[in-house]
């Protein structure tokens, strides 16, 4: 039905008619108007729906961008923990090549102290023996040996540690050499 024949019909129809098609009409527009709202709000929500999930999106990325970096900052510094543990043991195998050099070395200068030590404490032996000769007496050789020790003390000028140890050593032995009666027994 087109416009004029509804209008022609309208024209036709009487007070009851009129007065039902008016109630229909708003009714209608009515209906009309909840569905437009209706609509329009549907709209809202989808497009604060469609809004929140390109937020929430925008957010993923950017907490898997964040993550992303974090992972390859660890791994960097994996990495960088990895060398420095790799440098520390190049590091102590070299200080382990080179102290095991080193006591090579104090043993040869051990072994050559000890040889010459060897042939100084027989001068020192020697030399204890010489300082100690005529002391055939208990008396004479406690004396001898107070006089020498406050000759080579170290506490004296020119004093020699081990020096004294030889003097010790060789009275000791001069006094266990020495009879019930203080005199020196000869050999």
């Amino acid at each position: 039905m087109d416009l004029e024949e509804m209008f022609a019909k309208l024209e036709a129809s009487d007070d009851i008619q009129l007065r039902d098609i008016k109630l229909w009409l708003f009714k209608e527009s009515v209906r009309l108007r909840d569905e437009r709202f209706d609509l329009e709000m549907q709209r809202r929500d989808f497009l604060n729906e469609r809004e929140n999930a390109r937020e929430e999106n925008r957010r993923y990325e950017e907490h898997l961008a964040l993550r992303t970096r974090q992972l390859r900052n660890e791994e960097e510094l994996i990495e960088k923990k990895h060398d420095i543990i790799k440098r520390g043991f190049e590091e102590l195998d070299r200080d382990r090549q080179a102290l095991v050099a080193r006591e090579e070395m104090i043993r040869e200068q051990e072994k050559r102290l000890a040889e010459n030590e060897s042939v100084r404490s027989g001068q020192i032996a020697e030399a204890n023996d010489i300082l100690f000769a005529g002391a055939d007496n208990i008396l004479l050789l406690k004396k001898r040996y107070k006089d020498l020790m406050k000759m080579f003390h170290p506490d004296c000028l020119g004093g020699d540690t081990e020096m004294v140890k030889a003097l010790n050593r060789t009275y000791d032995r001069l006094l266990r050499e020495c009879d019930t009666y203080g005199k020196r027994r000869r050999a």
